[in-house]
Order: structure tokens, then sequence, then C-alpha cells
């Protein structure tokens, strides 16, 4: 197996991948305060002006099969999760119109490339496949 480093957002984008997380895996259980570090240290990067931070691995594998790219996510489940769902979050709020982007395509652009595949069926868009009770 060989590992490597990539920025989480390079890893996520791209409507063709998929993110599954296997069955053998704990249901998302983070709190709001697990929650709230990532986003606290995310707030810091963006007050520091600092290029990049070390949110924690993901480790994935991918599989071959089928007509997406897809990762079965091993470790990280829980943080890629949450950076979907505040990536959901964003986009929610600029489509209502409460953020108003400095880009004007910034809401179609998460959409696109971290949340959904547009073009396939509507039960196979989603890009992250969660466990079932999640």
């Amino acid at each position: 197996m060989t590992g490597s480093e990539m920025k989480l957002v390079s890893f996520m984008q791209g409507s063709n991948k998929r993110f599954v997380i296997p069955v053998y895996q704990r249901n998302y259980d983070w709190k709001t305060e697990n929650c709230k570090q990532l986003y606290d240290d995310l707030i810091k990067v963006i007050r520091n002006e600092r290029k990049s931070h070390f949110f924690g691995s993901i480790v994935s594998v991918y599989n071959p099969v089928g007509a997406n790219d897809e990762f079965l996510v091993i470790d990280g489940q829980q943080r890629l999760t949450t950076v979907s769902l505040l990536m959901l979050a964003m986009y929610n709020t600029m489509e209502q119109k409460i953020v108003v982007p400095k880009r004007a395509l910034l809401s179609e652009q998460i959409f696109a490339e971290y949340l959904v595949d547009k073009y396939q069926d509507e039960d196979t868009r989603i890009k992250l496949k969660p466990v079932t009770n999640d």
C-alpha cells in the first residue's frame, strides 16, 4: 500500500468521484464540539492567511469497479462527512442569498465539484455514500 499527501479539496474534487463508507465503519457520531474544533481550525487558517493546515488523515482504497472513481473510506469518515456537510451548508446559504460570495458561480462550483454529479440518476448522484444508519 502506498500513501500520498494531498489537499482535502483536491481529494474531494471531481463530480465523477464517489466516497463510500463501508458498512463495517462506525456511524457518524461527531458531536458539536468535534465539528466546532474543525470549524475553528478552518477559521484560523483563513485569518492567519496560511496556505495549508493538517486536519488529519483520510485513508481510502480505490475501488476500480463501476463507472465512477469510487473510494472506500477506511479512516477519516467523520472528517470527510463533516466537511461535506459544511460544504452543503455553504452551498445552501449562498443559494438562499444569506451569504453572497465574491465569485458569482461559487455555489454552483461547490455543488457540482464536491457534492453531487448532476448528470447521474437521483439515487447515484450524491458523492458521499454514508452507512445506512447515517
